[in-house]
């Protein structure tokens, strides 16, 4: 499956909301209770969009997406500022073929760009064992604060990035 990666567009935010409501519904879903899942990812509405518009936009975070066949099917994010992997996100439809993958290397490849040596992150219950796969270790399990306030279960991880060849995806 060729997947393009490349920075997220205002264009892209439907879409991404999509993604995000899909992999929470369908891929954490088991690790949480419904409460949880239904305040983590509400239902994609212009709300939403704009929600990941505004995100986008900003200086703070840099989003990338997976694109294949010209359709949005994942998308991660960092804040340099604070050396944090927000998150990656893949629609379970396209789960377990390496877009997580391809796009956690090109956000990586991004930290190092802008002189980060380390990534740490709250990784959902259901993710641990994709971010273990790829290197980052557990810090601590502990609570997330979501954004409505609300809390969940986490893994507290991060990763030592390597130096190495850097060339530019932002």
């Amino acid at each position: 499956m060729l997947v393009l990666i490349r920075p997220a567009t205002a264009a892209d935010a439907a879409s991404m909301s999509h993604v995000h409501f899909e992999a929470v519904r369908r891929t954490a879903a088991p690790f949480y209770p419904s409460e949880i899942i239904s305040s983590w990812s509400q239902a994609p509405d212009e709300r939403r969009h704009e929600q990941f518009r505004s995100a986008i936009a900003g200086k703070d975070e840099l989003f990338l997406v997976a694109e294949r066949d010209g359709e949005v099917v994942g998308f991660g994010s960092i804040v340099p500022s604070s050396s944090e992997l927000r998150a990656v996100y893949v629609h379970p439809d396209v789960g377990r073929s390496g877009v997580g993958g391809a796009i956690l290397r090109d956000l990586e490849q991004m930290a190092r760009a802008r002189g980060l040596s380390t990534l740490h992150m709250d990784a959902s219950l259901n993710a641990e064992a994709f971010y273990s796969r790829h290197g980052y270790e557990v810090v601590e399990r502990g609570m997330h604060r979501m954004a409505g306030g609300g809390q969940m279960a986490c893994v507290r991880m991060r990763k030592f990035l390597q130096a190495g060849p850097v060339t530019s995806t932002s």
